[in-house]
């Protein structure tokens, strides 16, 4: 008999994963278990017993080499890794005696995965405005309007982005 499974839309900004976690948590308590997160905002379940899972996501970019090191530190931890998105790995982990397993052991471990992100996201700003510079030499047309408020729109969202995640981290700091 196969397994009942479902598809969810579900919005979330980089700087609220505790958030998504919660969510996940909830979802798997309700007996829907996080079987793949798909493209960005799609998450794929399958129906199961509810269980209580820690689920924690951490955002990781680097060697294969060095990934595989950290993708086996985190087994070995006993986090099941259920997949990625793009560059956001997603685990988890059953929590018995009723203590919730924690991923990151302190607050700086937390803070270099938002640092991570961030070097991410001003790595592609540069790029982001290059490109918008290089439409506005071109010749005005109805689509390369259209291209340039969309690039304007990626800009304006990578610089809130930058700015969130630089908040989240001064904060995570004073905790």
């Amino acid at each position: 008999m196969e397994k009942e499974r479902m598809r969810k839309f579900k919005w979330f900004w980089a700087w609220d994963d505790e958030k998504e976690e919660k969510w996940l948590e909830a979802m798997s308590g309700n007996g829907w278990h996080l079987e793949n997160p798909g493209l960005p905002c799609v998450y794929h379940f399958i129906k199961g017993e509810p269980r209580a899972y820690s689920y924690r996501l951490d955002f990781r970019t680097g060697s294969f080499k060095s990934l595989q090191e950290y993708l086996q530190i985190c087994r070995d931890a006993g986090w099941e890794m259920i997949g990625r998105m793009s560059s956001w790995y997603y685990f988890r982990k059953e929590c018995r005696g009723g203590e919730k397993p924690e991923f990151f052991s302190d607050k700086d471990s937390k803070v270099q995965k938002y640092r991570r992100l961030l070097i991410f996201l001003v790595i592609f700003l540069p790029i982001m405005f290059n490109g918008m510079l290089n439409l506005s030499r071109v010749k005005d047309s109805g689509f390369l309007s259209g291209l340039r408020i969309f690039y304007a729109f990626i800009l304006l969202f990578f610089s809130y982005a930058i700015l969130r995640l630089l908040l989240r981290i001064k904060k995570l700091k004073k905790s």
